[in-house]
């Protein structure tokens, strides 16, 4: 679990956080969601110290994530797995190589162990027989695969996912929603997901944090989302034109 509370952020004066308390439930997918430009992608920030807030406390199944110092936290992110929004893979590494980083740089296991488990991700992504391609040789669907492949290489507690379905088309979408789902309830991970994408918010969202302005505006699910009595949720949720087809149909069986 990740609970967090009181967090702000202001930046050159402007303030971009309002005092947010929130947590993250183990075993689900936590989605934060909300328009362009309303700290979503600062609050995740925030959590994981690549931002400090200027005020409250982060806790990662209780540990005291910004009482830390520098050692403390560093054990804490090696038990965080990223999933980044353009992927982040290494150009010139394959990606066998892109797996394998992590684990080279972070543990002590032996070359055999590393493959094993390098072989074991890719597996578990679709993605076996594919170590010596290079980055450029693979879809934007694959890259997003190997990217959680070595976003797992740790074996993590905890899994941050920013915008991971930005640039794919429609189904390949939907693939990588079911892959981030399943691998959350398999491997009991929480997963926090940054997204505007309500396809995404349908398919996955077992809890869901909405931010708006910087304040933490709205909290529930996928399933009580739809019916929420709230303006700037209603803005969201039925911008798409498939929403807006949702809202029809059950408009008419009431």
């Amino acid at each position: 679990m990740i609970e967090f509370h009181q967090v702000s952020k202001s930046f050159n004066g402007q303030k971009i956080l309002f005092d947010i308390d929130h947590s993250f439930e183990k075993g689900k997918v936590n989605l934060i969601i909300g328009q362009s430009g309303q700290g979503k992608s600062v609050l995740a920030k925030c959590l994981v110290g690549l931002y400090e807030p200027d005020t409250g406390e982060v806790f990662y199944d209780k540990r005291n994530f910004t009482g830390m110092d520098r050692a403390a936290r560093s054990e804490i992110r090696q038990e965080i797995g990223m999933l980044f929004q353009g992927s982040a893979l290494f150009d010139s590494m394959t990606v066998e190589q892109n797996v394998k980083f992590p684990l080279q740089m972070f543990t002590k296991m032996t070359k055999a162990e590393i493959q094993h488990r390098v072989d074991y991700c890719l597996e578990r992504v679709n993605l076996d027989g594919s170590n010596n391609l290079l980055p450029s040789e693979c879809s934007g669907g694959m890259q997003k695969r190997v990217g959680i492949a070595r976003a797992i290489a740790m074996r993590p507690r905890y899994l941050f996912c920013d915008e991971p379905n930005s640039g794919l088309d429609p189904k390949t979408a939907i693939v990588i929603d079911n892959l981030i789902n399943d691998i959350t309830k398999e491997f009991d991970i929480t997963t926090v997901v940054i997204t505007h994408d309500m396809n995404s918010v349908m398919e996955i969202g077992d809890e869901i944090l909405f931010i708006h302005e910087g304040k933490k505006w709205w909290t529930g699910n996928r399933h009580s989302i739809i019916n929420a009595d709230n303006p700037e949720i209603e803005s969201f949720v039925y911008a798409s034109s498939f929403m807006k087809e949702i809202r029809e149909k059950l408009q008419k069986k009431t």
